[in-house]
């Protein structure tokens, strides 16, 4: 039986995607606030339950990103329930769906986030005329390692958000962040694991440079370590060259270190092939590659009309 998710079978929603994640070692959990979100979030959504002897057996989410990229699949099926054609409705539900939501938008796209292994879900995605077109390399750094000490330039600073964020100076650096990202609304956030980079050889402190860090406790059990994770690392341009990313990233290690994490994480993005410049700097920099996942991507109007 199919049926529109709502929000009374988030329960059952719960259940379902826990048993997905744990069956396919998934590098990460999900957690309920973060699937509250498809009923939630206020977004463009259009959702699929897949129910067989009153279980929910299968699911999909379609939604319309606030950025107005490409809108963004989620799905999956019980491994009870798998070999009987759930996972082809879910990818179908993924096209009406997509057609529906972006009607009048003959350019857009559709992606969907496959992790390393899920050789199966690749088949179908491929027979269903999904490419990849890009993803992400998860990295870490073991927080045990020596870090090579690097001195700012004179007259700038380096200051903890937390320290800043109540300050007037601190509601215009906010005011930049926010129109650069939305990493610091999310209950992730650490204020204490984030910092800033300042140049003061004006009147007025200019932002220069950012780390922003989250807290992804949830996942470390799939892990098999605690990480402190760098959301956002931005060096804004008139500062470039000054290595004042190298600095951002050895005083976040610090402090995540003193929080008693074992590493630092972060993603970065790689192309369809899987490359990336930033692999060979990072790795420089003492992090190593552990997993990737792979942005399967298609057309929603297959004319572009």
């Amino acid at each position: 039986m199919r049926i529109e998710l709502t929000r009374d079978r988030l329960p059952e929603l719960m259940s379902l995607v826990e048993a997905i994640e744990r069956h396919d070692r998934a590098p990460f959990r999900t957690l309920p606030s973060e699937l509250e979100d498809y009923f939630d979030s206020g977004l463009e959504t259009e959702s699929l339950g897949l129910v067989i002897d009153g279980v929910l057996a299968g699911y999909g989410v379609v939604r319309v990103p606030r950025d107005g990229g490409p809108l963004r699949c989620s799905g999956g099926t019980h491994p009870d329930f798998r070999g009987y054609g759930l996972g082809r409705q879910v990818v179908d539900f993924f096209d009406d769906a997509a057609r529906r939501l972006a009607m009048g938008q003959p350019d857009a796209m559709m992606e969907i986030h496959v992790d390393e292994g899920r050789d199966s879900l690749i088949d179908l995605l491929e027979r269903a005329e999904r490419m990849p077109s890009g993803g992400y390399v998860q990295l870490r750094r073991a927080l045990s390692e020596p870090r090579a000490p690097m001195d700012l330039p004179s007259f700038f600073r380096i200051l903890p958000w937390s320290d800043v964020k109540d300050t007037e100076v601190g509601a215009t650096y906010r005011e930049t962040l926010s129109g650069l990202s939305d990493a610091l609304d999310s209950q992730f956030f650490v204020p204490e694991w984030s910092f800033v980079i300042v140049d003061g050889r004006s009147d007025r402190a200019k932002l220069a440079a950012y780390l922003l860090s989250h807290r992804y406790e949830q996942d470390w059990s799939a892990f098999g370590w605690s990480e402190g994770y760098t959301e956002e690392l931005v060096v804004l341009p008139d500062y470039r060259g000054l290595h004042l990313a190298t600095s951002l990233l050895n005083t976040a290690a610090d402090s995540y270190e003193e929080s008693g994490m074992e590493y630092a994480g972060m993603d970065i993005s790689v192309d369809a092939e899987g490359q990336s410049p930033m692999l060979d700097l990072f790795t420089h920099f003492g992090y190593e590659p552990i997993r990737s996942t792979t942005l399967y991507a298609k057309r929603v109007f297959s004319t572009g009309a």
